[in-house]
């Protein structure tokens, strides 16, 4: 089980790299349905953005650098959510 504590440091990580790059987030998914009383497992924190393709490929690379692994996922006709990234 993943502590929450690591969790919750790796978020501040990871907005302070996206904050750096002008990239504003909000909590989606688990830990957003919490928030309104809906509370379910999770081992995660989801986070969506609003960006261009060039920024997320930064962005990646810049968590990449913070330690991070990553997967980018580009977006495609069938990707309701534009790309997504993946960060362990």
């Amino acid at each position: 089980m993943i502590d929450p504590d690591d969790v919750i440091r790796a978020a501040e990580q990871v907005t302070g790299i996206l904050e750096s790059r002008g990239v504003g987030a909000v909590v989606i998914g688990a830990v957003a349905l919490a928030a309104h009383g809906y509370v379910r497992f999770t081992e995660d924190l989801d986070l969506g953005v609003n960006t261009d393709s060039a920024t997320l490929h930064q962005v990646a690379t810049a968590l990449r650098t913070a330690g991070f692994e990553v997967e980018l996922r580009e977006p495609d006709g069938q990707d309701p959510l534009g790309g997504v990234v993946d960060v362990r």
